[in-house]
């Protein structure tokens, strides 16, 4: 039986960038998107809050930065957002990205919580959803441990 890679670890980034990028709708659906998004997690499981950078470009995704540290990691929490180099970043603590993957918790849910932050670009992501839907989608659907 293979293990189950824990969300919000370097490794599970991995393998969902392949996933991303094998799949053929979502490619579609990136269109001409050519933007970086962050997404951040304070108080992960091993004690740390993580920046994860990913890059749209040519309808394929890279991770571009994985950035961690021990928490509270005071340069990232509070860094302002670069809107010249970051169309959006999203920053919640871990288990809220638990219960937004398990399907616990739906996009108003977090959208509507104090503990979910949108930052950058919201018209260009609301231009985007079916993308950003269906990049949901297939990440709910791998394989994970919390």
């Amino acid at each position: 039986m293979t293990e189950k890679l824990r969300l919000w670890t370097r490794e599970l980034a991995d393998v969902m960038v392949e996933k991303l990028n094998a799949d053929a709708k979502l490619r579609k659906l990136a269109g001409s998107l050519n933007d970086s998004i962050q997404l951040r997690c304070t108080d992960s499981p091993d004690g740390e809050d993580i920046c994860a950078t990913y890059r749209l470009q040519d309808r394929r995704i890279e991770l571009l930065e994985w950035d961690a540290a021990p928490a509270p990691y005071g340069k990232m929490r509070n860094d302002p957002l670069n809107k010249k180099r970051i169309l959006a970043r999203t920053t919640a603590p871990y288990d809220i990205w638990v219960r937004l993957d398990t399907g616990e918790f739906g996009v108003i849910d977090a959208i509507v919580s104090p503990h979910y932050k949108f930052e950058g670009a919201k018209l260009k992501i609301m231009r985007n959803i079916r993308f950003f839907m269906r990049m949901n989608e297939i990440v709910k659907e791998m394989p994970k441990a919390y």
